[in-house]
């Protein structure tokens, strides 16, 4: 038994390394829980083996960060797939390397002055789910459903890339909206690798990283003022053959650098 849950905290801890390559970006948000922890070395830690006592002074998270993970995903509201926001469908809807650059857009184009729930509603209209281990890991399949929304929306003390509910609230009240352009979309060679060498089992999921240029606009003193951001996120996709189109599974990776303000 102790051999099995070894195993599966082995294959939790890899899909980050294969997406990113082992490099994490400097502001690793949106961390599906238990698929983006450190590599599979982290097995041997006494947080990854079951049966041991935490040290004296340790944080629920540090002492089972599996277990830590696991609850928080538990915890996140459902949202209601019905939307007021059209979903991605024709023929972006059939190549990923169109769905991903369509995705990435929309979902970092905000209008704070909506509301987050429509936005994040759109976000579980787009979302497929997967039964590759890379990619869920140690995610209950009963929580599989809320990990698209959860990927964007939680982000273990970095910015994720959907604010949360008072940022976005603050944001609405500055009157503020953000536009995206995309810069690139490459599948990550890590990712390619993997599949190259039959590490990956589902046909239908795919890998890859979009690079893009986020500009939040907002009024301050009554003045319309701007800042660009330059935007990285990594995600995971699942379309043809497993599903007629391609859709959104989870965010791994999501870091934003600041570039100029006006």
């Amino acid at each position: 038994m102790v051999v099995a849950v070894i195993s599966l905290l082995l294959t939790a801890g890899v899909v980050g390394v294969v997406l990113s390559g082992g490099q994490r970006p400097p502001s690793q948000a949106a961390r599906p829980p238990s698929t983006t922890n450190s590599p599979p070395a982290q097995a041997n830690s006494p947080a990854a083996q079951p049966g041991m006592t935490a040290h004296p002074g340790t944080t629920a998270r540090e002492a089972d960060p599996v277990a830590a993970d696991i609850e928080r995903l538990r915890t996140v509201s459902w949202v209601a797939p019905p939307t007021r926001e059209a979903r991605i469908a024709g023929d972006v809807a059939q190549q990923p390397d169109l769905y991903a650059a369509e995705f990435v857009r929309r979902l970092l184009t905000q209008d704070y002055r909506r509301p987050r729930a429509e936005h994040l509603a759109w976000v579980q209209a787009e979302s497929a789910q997967t039964s590759e281990p890379l990619v869920v890991g140690l995610v209950p399949k009963e929580l599989r459903s809320r990990l698209a929304v959860y990927s964007v929306t939680e982000a273990a003390g970095q910015t994720p890339a959907v604010p949360g509910t008072r940022e976005w609230v603050a944001f609405g009240i500055q009157h503020a909206y953000t536009t995206v352009h995309i810069e690139h979309v490459e599948e990550p060679m890590a990712w390619s690798t993997a599949v190259s060498s039959g590490r990956i089992s589902d046909p239908g999921v795919t890998g890859r990283e979009v690079s893009a240029t986020v500009t939040h606009h907002y009024l301050k003193a009554g003045r319309a003022t701007s800042s660009t951001s330059s935007v990285a996120m990594t995600l995971n996709l699942e379309g043809p053959p497993s599903r007629e189109s391609w859709g959104f599974v989870t965010a791994v990776t999501y870091s934003s650098l600041p570039v100029s303000a006006s």
